[in-house]
């Protein structure tokens, strides 16, 4: 198999893989996927992989399971079809990411574990960069959309649309029936290192006040971690 490219910050999809892999086997549903290096990688552990993307013809490895499909519109599956839904980097990609979730939580069978990645932008270093320059990390260029489907642009070739702040999200994956069952991140990146120590005790000073209950808000994960790294099951109650 030729190595396939992974739209993913380093370490993401190993995080992903060492979760799903210790669970037992079962259906999953694999969102956008790229090349199809996460769906190749999950066959090979022995599960029934879906795969679907809108770029259709960059799509490498394909098994018979393989759509193209847009993430904005309905997913063409029957409810309940999957035991997993993994969405690596996508849902920053769309225009609705509300929609999407809505989907994901009509696929999923009760049991079923969903796993969304999606870049920090509460990180310390994203803050920093939003008071200087008005943008967060990862959301840096807004211009004239290019008509290629495979963007030449560079400022455009990942579409970053929606930036997902964690309270946003939570409160996505809640609406819809889901609890967050942990989140991880899959590296620990800083900044700006003198100040960074005063920064983040002030930060945690404020925020913790306004933020009792929920102790994320003043974590490690959330200030300095790269990407998100959301593990949700619908709720059953």
């Amino acid at each position: 198999m030729v190595d396939l490219k992974r739209y993913a910050a380093e370490g993401v999809h190993e995080k992903v893989l060492a979760y799903i892999q210790e669970l037992e086997r079962g259906v999953v549903l694999d969102v956008p996927s790229g090349q199809g290096a996460i769906s190749y990688d999950l066959e090979r552990l022995g599960f029934k992989v879906f795969s679907g993307d809108i770029a259709k013809e960059n799509m490498i490895y394909k098994n018979q399971r393989f759509v193209q499909l847009d993430l904005n519109r309905q997913l063409p599956y029957k409810d309940r079809s999957f035991d997993y839904i993994i969405c690596i980097e996508g849902i920053e990609h769309i225009e609705n990411p509300y929609h999407l979730v809505r989907e994901f939580s009509r696929l999923i069978k009760k049991e079923g574990t969903l796993v969304i990645t999606t870049p920090n932008v509460m990180t310390i270093k994203s803050r920093w960069r939003f008071l200087f320059y008005s943008y967060l990390d990862y959301f840096r260029y807004f211009g004239t959309v290019p008509t290629e489907e495979r963007h030449q642009i560079r400022e455009h070739e990942h579409q970053h649309l929606n930036p997902l702040f964690y309270p946003e999200m939570k409160f996505i994956l809640e609406k819809y029936q889901f609890q967050i069952l942990r989140i991880e991140t899959n590296r620990i990146v800083k900044k700006w290192r003198l100040l960074h120590p005063f920064v983040k005790q002030f930060i945690k000073y404020k925020t913790e006040k306004k933020f009792k209950k929920d102790p994320f808000f003043i974590s490690d994960i959330l200030l300095e971690g790269e990407d998100l790294i959301y593990i949700a099951t619908p709720r059953t109650d």
